[in-house]
């Protein structure tokens, strides 16, 4: 994917479109999460997506190691810092897997400063990171990311004025190709073709199609428009609206895929569904064992808060004033509660490890006045990978062999979890290791928020 930052996955679910966003196509009629639900069909749209941008951007171990200076990769064909991004991915599922990569591209891998914006690869290096890619690790790390990334698309186009499953994909086309910036002006020039202002919507992908056609945008790159409308025909959905949606069965439970009743982590499930502290990724599926990421971490806090309204606006350059996570982040970050991962960004989507995890609930227990986090972890203020770090290993992290891989900025609030019991070890290897530089799954946050709200008696 090109030159795109996306917003957060959830933005549909958790709070009405804005409109006007700088970061977004342009102005749309707002919509709530269930107008949104009973338009467009998820369950078919973003396989078909996958489909399509499959077999028009490149396989799973496809890589470009020059794409107009720095190198894409992958299925989507992520681009320079979303590439670099898809790679460290696959090698936190894969720890092992970095070994297969020439040094250039380990040490890379390691430095949080990297971008791989301006960054092109020697032969030796495309065909070890083609391996990777390839390999079982890194497809399932690329099916994950590509599901999250569509999504992404589904939001924009939705926000864009987009009403049916068919014109939903069409615009997807175009937002890969153009980016969000390319993609507010082809829409401009769209609306001027049709006679519209700001709030036309578009539900008949005939007549987007006929005016996509009928711009200098169009006529440049008329074979890949129609070739995204030959996909769409040959599904055999509605050209002219939306097809009618299927009504689930009266007894059907609301989500398709939570893990059995008396597994590990369904009463945690069950618990922060119960609260609204948690919510589905659609409206059938809860997602437990997909990634957390810090703009949903910090939303799951503030409604814990009670949703308090900020004095101000977020502090951070890649938080827009609109999104559906603006609020909580400029909340959090006004009572101290999360920090920014540079001077002047949030990285909303970037998936939280346990430890970080750890230290945002101790942050926010201080806060909230909870006893015994009064020295639960630094409070001084910088980036969350840039506090100094503290001298030796807490106590209670000695057990676990794998205490010494805790960042040392992060050691007393994960030791603070331990000793509440909020955080416990995981068998890896023959032993209960803390794995902190684990991604936290959607599981493993509701355990952790429950064993916070039953442990301090809140939200019962």
């Amino acid at each position: 994917m090109r030159y795109i930052r996306f917003p957060a996955r959830f933005l549909r679910r958790l709070t009405a479109l804005v409109l006007a966003l700088s970061v977004c196509l342009c102005a749309a009629p707002a919509a709530s999460a269930s107008d949104w639900s009973g338009v467009l069909n998820e369950d078919r749209l973003l396989p078909a997506m996958l489909d399509f941008f499959k077999g028009t951007e490149g396989s799973y171990g496809s890589v470009n190691p020059n794409d107009n200076g720095a190198l894409s990769v992958g299925i989507l064909q992520w681009h320079g810092v979303r590439a670099l991004r898809l790679v460290r991915r696959v090698i936190r599922a894969d720890p092992d897997a970095i070994w297969n990569l020439p040094a250039s591209l380990r040490s890379e891998i390691r430095d949080e400063n990297a971008t791989w914006n301006s960054r092109t690869l020697t032969p030796a290096e495309k065909t070890a990171l083609s391996a990777l890619l390839a390999a079982p690790s890194g497809v399932a790390a690329q099916d994950a990311q590509a599901r999250e990334d569509l999504t992404d698309y589904i939001d924009l186009a939705w926000s864009a004025g987009m009403r049916s499953d068919a014109v939903t994909l069409y615009w997807a086309s175009i937002l890969n190709q153009f980016g969000t910036g390319g993609a507010q002006t082809y829409l401009r020039r769209i609306r001027e073709t049709v006679g519209g202002d700001e709030t036309t919507c578009f539900s008949s992908l005939v007549e987007l199609h006929a005016a996509v056609c009928n711009t200098s945008y169009g006529h440049r790159y008329l074979a890949t428009r129609e070739r995204a409308y030959a996909f769409i025909e040959a599904l055999g959905w509605s050209l002219t609206g939306q097809d009618a949606p299927d009504e689930p069965a009266p007894d059907e439970p609301a989500f398709v895929d939570l893990p059995p009743v008396g597994s590990w982590d369904r009463e945690a499930i069950d618990y922060v569904l119960a609260r609204g502290l948690l919510k589905g990724v659609s409206p059938t599926r809860f997602a437990p064992a997909e990634t957390t990421n810090r703009a949903m971490v910090v939303t799951v806090l503030w409604r814990l808060a009670g949703e308090p309204t900020p004095s101000g606006a977020p502090p951070f350059a890649d938080v827009p004033a609109g999104a559906w996570y603006a609020a909580p982040v400029a909340w959090a970050a006004e009572q101290e509660i999360v920090r920014g991962t540079s001077a002047t960004g949030f990285s909303p989507l970037e998936p939280v490890t346990r430890e970080q995890f750890a230290a945002l609930l101790c942050r926010y227990a201080r806060w909230s006045g909870a006893a015994g986090t009064e020295a639960g972890e630094d409070a001084s203020p910088g980036a969350d990978e840039e506090v100094p770090p503290e001298d030796g290993i807490p106590e209670a992290l000695r057990p676990f062999p794998d205490a010494a891989e805790v960042s040392p900025y992060a050691r007393a609030a994960v030791a603070w979890a331990v000793e509440t019991g909020l955080l416990r070890g995981e068998p890896h290897g023959g032993a209960l290791r803390l794995r902190p530089q684990k991604t936290a799954t959607r599981s493993q946050a509701a355990a952790l928020l429950m064993r916070y709200c039953v442990s301090l008696g809140i939200r019962d």
